[in-house]
């Protein structure tokens, strides 16, 4: 029958969690196998504790982590797995995987998921082979553990103030937002200096409020909305449709 192997987790601060970001160590932690006896895997009858790094790209093609090509590849029982080692204390095999500074052959960030799409999507999977009570040697893998998204250091924040280029005696550019809880921007604010003066631009909704220094304001709304003014307009003075000047009534 072989080992029974549970799926692995990957956690934060001893927490499971969907979103992880790289600034912090990811912990990989996967439950004793058991035998058919009902006994588990321990460093005493353990030959072999090793897991694997998957990633999911958008569109469902996966790939899998070379550590020795310091690449993503298609999946290949060549790859070389990494090993887990025992925590006596949580009487677990667990392994710590440092998700920032590390870079692939092409110098790129080994992860990295976009906040856009969510994907890539990353999982483990550990395999482990021992011999149980009678000598006989038993192997198991496991399922994959629960896809996660690795942020890059900010991209998990649900408010943010940057300017451009990043050096206050030379910024042309300020901009804050504000994103919900997925992470799907909401509203931002910019103030922006270009060739034609200085503005200040609000988006929300794919809509738009622009005010330049000149004084001019323009309202932009979204497609297939209008733009509703609830109370008295007094216009002082010309009204002008499409360009052509009219008189209201």
């Amino acid at each position: 029958m072989g080992l029974l192997v549970a799926a692995p987790q990957l956690q934060q601060n001893g927490v499971s969690s969907l979103i992880l970001v790289s600034e912090k160590p990811i912990g990989l932690s996967c439950a004793p196998p058991a035998f058919p006896d009902g006994t588990t895997l321990s460093p005493v009858n353990a030959t072999a504790a090793t897991f694997l790094i998957y990633r999911k790209l958008f569109g469902g093609t996966q790939e899998i982590w070379d550590p020795q090509g310091k690449n993503w590849v298609a999946p290949s029982p060549t790859i070389t797995p990494q090993k887990l080692f025992w925590n006596d204390q949580l009487k677990a095999w667990q392994s710590i995987i440092v998700a920032i500074g590390v870079s692939d052959g092409a110098g790129l960030p080994i992860f990295g998921s976009d906040p856009a799409t969510g994907f890539p999507k990353y999982m483990s999977q550990c395999s482990f082979s021992g011999k149980d009570s009678s000598g006989t040697q038993q192997d198991g893998q496991s399922p994959f553990s629960t896809p996660v998204m690795i942020f890059a250091p900010g991209q998990n924040n649900l408010a943010g103030l940057s300017m451009d280029p990043n050096d206050p005696t030379a910024a042309k550019e300020i901009e804050l937002y504000l994103k919900d809880s997925s992470l799907v921007e909401q509203g931002r604010v910019v103030i922006f200096h270009d060739g034609a003066g200085f503005h200040v631009q609000l988006n929300a909704g794919s809509a738009s409020v622009v005010i330049s220094d000149t004084g001019q304001i323009v309202l932009t709304p979204a497609n297939s909305q209008s733009v509703q003014v609830n109370g008295d307009i007094a216009v002082s003075g010309r009204v002008l449709i499409a360009g052509i000047q009219v008189v209201a009534p």
